[in-house]
Parts: structure tokens; sequence; C-alpha cells
């Protein structure tokens, strides 16, 4: 008797992060496949850097890569207002900002993975953000469980911060570059790690 296959899309945010998630999801059963949606990397280098070490992590791994455009500007766009002080939306508090910031970025990249699912067919999905110590673990589940019951999907919950210094361990040892800045222009400003 075979098995069904479970493909599960994994939103991905760096090879590192990945390498656990990954091997996480396969023990449990499930085939991993990465969805690279990343508009919050400031930078063409960093991105860049970003994107070869994921396709060079999941062509060594056999895993499926889903590449859509970079457009920074889906993020940018979005929190605009909040800076600009000519904006009823502007915040003046520094840490109100960045909560509000990192609430829509989350939003938005669990927002393009559940998309990526539906579109194909793939029925669980999950994101390397749950692998971060330095994020705001319960945002990012209760983000994941609202889109779930949006979009009829299963959101495979696994707290995978145990293996963040796997993940490093693992980047190191293979020649694969870990982030030392969570994506975005004010984050890297800020030292905040992803």
């Amino acid at each position: 008797m075979t098995s069904k296959i479970r493909k599960i899309l994994v939103h991905t945010c760096c090879a590192s992060c990945a390498s656990y998630v990954f091997a996480e999801l396969q023990k449990a059963g499930f085939v991993p496949v990465a969805f690279f949606y990343n508009p919050e990397i400031d930078g063409h280098e960093e991105y860049q850097k970003r994107r070869e070490n994921i396709e060079n992590y999941c062509q060594e791994n056999d895993i499926q890569l889903i590449l859509p455009e970079h457009h920074p500007d889906d993020l940018l766009d979005i929190i605009a207002p909040y800076k600009d002080k000519s904006s009823i939306k502007y915040i003046t508090e520094i840490d109100r900002y960045r909560r509000r910031r990192c609430r829509f970025c989350n939003s938005l990249l669990i927002q393009q993975t559940v998309e990526q699912a539906k579109q194909l067919k793939i029925n669980y999905f999950t994101t390397t953000l749950l692998c971060s110590p330095y994020k705001d673990h319960d945002e990012i589940v209760e983000i994941c469980n609202e889109r779930a019951l949006d979009y009829g999907l299963t959101f495979y919950y696994q707290d995978f911060r145990k293996g963040y210094w796997k993940g490093r361990n693992y980047a190191k040892n293979h020649d694969l570059e870990s982030p030392t800045f969570c994506g975005c222009k004010d984050s890297k400003a800020e030292g905040r790690l992803e």
C-alpha cells in the first residue's frame, strides 16, 4: 500500500532556517516545497545572496523551489503612510511603528504563501519564520491560523525555534550565509536579528 504524498508549501526566508525546518517537515512525513517570497529584504545584493543560498540548498537537497519576482515595493507601499509625517497614519513612537511594520510584513509574507498554496493546490503550508527566536512567534501563528481559515488550507504548526542554532551551524558547515538582520532597511538600522 502506498501512502499519498503530502506536499507542504513553506514560506522560506533563508537557507539556514530552511535547513532545520525542512528536515523536521520531512521527519513528519511532508514533502516541502520552498517559496522564496521576501520583498522586505533591503538591497539587491542582500536579496541576491539569500536567494542564491536557498537555490543552492534546494538544488543540493532535491527540494522544489518557487521563486516569484522580487518586488520590494510590495512592503514599502504598505508601510509608507506610517513613516510619512504628513500622513494621518504616521506613527511617532518607534516601538509602536516597529510592531506595526513587522505585523504588516508577516501578514504580507503569509498572505502570498497561502495564495500560492491555493494556486498550486497544496493543502498544507508553514513558514521558516517560526524558526527565529527573535520574531513575534505568537503573532506569526495567529496570522497563519487566520489565513488557513480564510483559504480553507491547513497550517502546519511546529515550534522550530529550538533548531535555530542547528540551522546556523548547518549554514556554516555548508558555506551558506546566515543573515545578520531580519531583512528590511529599518531592521538593519535597528540591528534587529532575523
